[in-house]
């Protein structure tokens, strides 16, 4: 690089970074990324931004020299995802899925409602939807850190095809990855209660930052009666004026009456089955009627 293209670049990786992590960057994170014109213009500042810096996000990150997923076209996953919100076709190996549901089994959770009082548990301490008979629990999460852990998580996140697709997703290489699990529990609660205790049973979209892009993968078996992940094709580039000036949550009527019933996706899948998601578009959570229901996430930003 030339003198006058190192100055330029210096400048233009300072100016982006006060614009994008300033001091009110999460108000402007919630507004900006509401809109997919403002993903996008953040996704070209931040490829521009990677390409400038000699502080390379990729230098940052663990990356496995061979993919679990062989034979796979990161593209195609990639153009589902800008298509239709979703892209299926990712599965766990078997062996893999059991290291993660027994160390989901062994490691802290956290609650909701009454149930933070009680600070970590063991999924163990929940019966018949009380967490040591007082607490009413409907969802019991686990922590990027706790999740740090367990190697078969870890391995997920250094591979690189996984990289690769979130990397062209988002336009950049990712400058931040958030491991999440949770159970989704059984239960007999009201559904006014179950919507406080488990907020993602409502339909909502996401806002964790700018621009992001997430898979997630069933650890135990789901089907209609254990708690499926539901989601709006096409909502992650389409939302009227009215939701995207409201709150992110929005009732069942208001989605089916501007999306219609028949944009909606009901996922079900054995243990290990895996899917991407572009997190803005519209998307629920289902309380399971059977048996609990372990969700892992990986997120990228």
């Amino acid at each position: 690089m030339t003198a006058n293209t190192l100055k330029y670049s210096s400048a233009f990786t300072k100016l982006t970074e006060r614009v994008w992590t300033g001091k009110h960057n999460r108000t402007m994170e919630r507004l900006v990324a509401r809109f997919h014109l403002g993903r996008r213009a953040y996704s070209f500042l931040e490829s521009q931004r990677e390409y400038f810096s000699s502080n390379n996000a990729k230098k940052n990150l663990q990356i496995s020299p061979k993919s679990l997923f062989e034979e796979v076209s990161a593209k195609k996953y990639v153009d589902q995802i800008r298509q239709e919100g979703v892209a299926f076709g990712i599965n766990l190996p078997t062996s893999m899925v059991d290291e993660i549901y027994q160390y989901a089994c062994t490691a802290p959770c956290y609650g909701t409602g009454t149930a933070r009082d009680e600070g970590d548990f063991l999924i163990t301490d929940v019966k018949n939807g009380y967490l040591r008979e007082k607490h009413p629990i409907a969802l019991a999460e686990l922590k990027d850190s706790t999740l740090m852990g367990c190697q078969a998580i870890n391995n997920l996140v250094e591979d690189p095809l996984l990289l690769e697709v979130a990397r062209n997703y988002l336009g950049y290489w990712p400058t931040k990855i958030l491991r999440y699990m949770s159970w989704t529990l059984v239960s007999s609660l009201p559904d006014e209660q179950q919507k406080r205790l488990n907020e993602p049973v409502i339909y909502h979209y996401d806002i964790p930052s700018y621009n992001s892009v997430r898979i997630y993968f069933y650890i135990t078996d789901v089907d209609t009666f254990s708690g499926p992940h539901i989601m709006i094709k096409n909502s992650h580039d389409i939302k009227p004026v009215k939701m995207l000036f409201s709150p992110c949550q929005q009732t069942d009527n208001a989605i089916y009456n501007y999306y219609g019933k028949e944009k909606e996706i009901i996922i079900e899948g054995n243990r290990g089955f895996g899917f991407f998601q572009d997190p803005y578009c519209f998307h629920k959570a289902t309380t399971p009627i059977n048996s609990d229901r372990l969700l892992l996430q990986i997120r990228y930003f």
